[in-house]
């Protein structure tokens, strides 16, 4: 290869990969926001995303993420939550009674409001299990990390997910 064409060559390469990480923080970045902290899962048209639990160390807890529904409407009939015990084994679910209509295309934001329950057996920096049911009789889990609400990310919203009980 002639020396012209290996330095066009690295020229094109250098421009490409330039505009490629360039666009990864086009308009939207935010330097302030965390990155996601939650887990995530799809199934169908159906997508959990960014869901977590956060509590304080009694065991009282919110469940925050958010619920879309891509393809058709859908309707959430309940979310229950099986805690991590210290073995690794998930204990027994408790059932959160909520409930939601998604239009197609449309996001539902758990924000702790609506999604406030109490489990002692809750241990801050394991797991819990969350599965939302859907009208349809379809159902997801997803493993998801428990937060502290005293964590500087997650202690706002803990704040009015209290204040609004």
């Amino acid at each position: 290869m002639s020396k012209p064409l290996s330095r066009l060559t690295a020229l094109v390469a250098s421009a490409a990969l330039a505009v490629s990480l360039s666009a990864c923080t086009a308009s939207g970045w935010q330097e302030e926001a965390p990155p996601a902290a939650g887990a995530q899962t799809d199934v169908g048209g159906l997508k959990r995303r960014n869901f977590m639990i956060v509590s304080d160390e009694a065991g009282d807890a919110i469940v925050a993420g958010g619920i879309t529904s891509r393809d058709e409407a859908a309707e959430v009939v309940g979310i229950s939550v099986a805690p991590q015990a210290e073995d690794g084994s998930f204990g027994t679910a408790q059932t959160i009674a909520y409930t939601a209509d998604l239009a197609k295309g449309a996001t539902v934001t758990l924000d702790g409001a609506d999604t406030l329950f109490s489990d002692p057996a809750l241990i801050l920096g394991r797991n819990a299990t969350i599965t939302v049911a859907f009208a349809d009789g379809q159902s997801a889990a997803v493993e998801a990390p428990v937060y502290s609400s005293e964590h500087p990310d997650f202690a706002e919203e803990w704040s009015a997910a209290q204040g609004a009980a």
